[in-house]
């Protein structure tokens, strides 16, 4: 019977750690010590792993054991446009790029409808953006892992004061004489839930309660749930849009249904992106870039402190 070669998982296992770290180490590549490395080689050595260098290329398609390694931002949204229509994301990589810096690393971007299953061939490490907690956990089993917003317990993750946010938004509104509040919420991620919650507890501490719809942070979605409100209460004087893009459908259907910004309603949104400057929309503030940036640098180097929280300011401006 013909001997069977030993395999990378047969090097991993013998050596104790992971696929990803046997494989980055006998390449040389980003991410391991140099103690680890000659260990996972010594193992191969001894086994007779004999890598194939153009087998690994044609399985991979990144060029063989020269190839950079990469960081991965994985975002987990079913819009299609979101890429284009969602400044959010584009700030992100804004800031992951800023904190990558001159390392030997390419930035590869994947957007998915819904949260993909495990997978072999893992990245030195992954961004996550919108991942549930059960599938980020599993994903933070094969790399490195920081997740942008709360996500399982055990995976690093850095956030904005979420709380902060929502209570200054709310607390304008209240501040400025509002009294019949709307609100076109987010769908169920941590920081969405966050900042709903948040500024329901502040119009609940001030005797307000507030129509609420659920969207998707999409402006067509907002369009139609603003229209909706207005349907259901008339009168309101108040609309919180969970970010500015959900504003955007906000502001739409309140010019479409005669009503006048700020004099009718006010409106105020969150994020603070360029969409808000350039509608001179109300919103609170988020260090998007930053964020992204000190989640990559705990990539990097994952003895570094956590970020904590990130601190939101709401910027007043002509829509409240």
């Amino acid at each position: 019977m013909e001997r069977r070669h030993p395999t990378l998982a047969d090097v991993a296992r013998v050596a104790g750690v992971s696929k990803a770290t046997a494989s980055r180490a006998i390449n040389g590549a980003y991410g391991t010590s140099p103690t680890v490395r000659d260990h996972v080689r010594s193992v191969a050595a001894r086994l007779g792993f004999a890598p194939h260098v153009a087998a690994r290329a044609l399985a991979t398609g990144r060029g063989g054991p020269h190839r950079r390694d990469r960081i991965e931002v994985l975002i987990v949204d079913p819009d299609p446009a979101a890429m284009s229509a969602k400044p959010f994301y584009g700030r992100v990589l804004a800031g992951a790029m800023r904190a990558l810096g001159g390392e030997n690393l390419s930035l590869e971007v994947r957007r998915v409808a819904a949260a993909p299953s495990d997978e072999d061939d893992a990245p030195f490490g992954r961004l996550l953006i919108n991942l549930p907690g059960a599938a980020g956990a599993a994903l933070a089993r094969r790399s490195r892992t920081v997740a942008l917003g709360r996500s399982a317990p055990g995976v690093v993750f850095v956030a904005p004061d979420n709380d902060s946010g929502g209570s200054q938004a709310a607390a304008h509104l209240v501040a400025t004489g509002r009294a019949r509040i709307g609100a076109v919420f987010g769908p169920s991620t941590p920081c969405a839930d966050e900042r709903r919650a948040k500024f329901l507890r502040v119009m609940a501490g001030a005797g307000l309660s507030v129509a609420a719809v659920d969207g998707d942070f999409t402006r067509s979605t907002a369009y139609a749930a603003t229209r909706e409100l207005l349907r259901r209460e008339p009168e309101l004087d108040a609309v919180f849009a969970a970010c500015d893009v959900t504003a955007m459908g906000v502001l739409r259907a309140l010019r479409e249904t005669g009503r006048r910004v700020p004099h009718d309603v006010a409106v105020v949104g969150f994020d603070g992106s360029a969409l808000a400057e350039a509608a001179d929309l109300s919103s609170v503030y988020m260090p998007v870039e930053e964020e992204a940036a000190s989640a990559v640098r705990r990539l990097l180097d994952p003895a570094l402190p956590p970020a904590g929280r990130l601190p939101t300011t709401l910027t007043v401006r002509g829509s409240s």
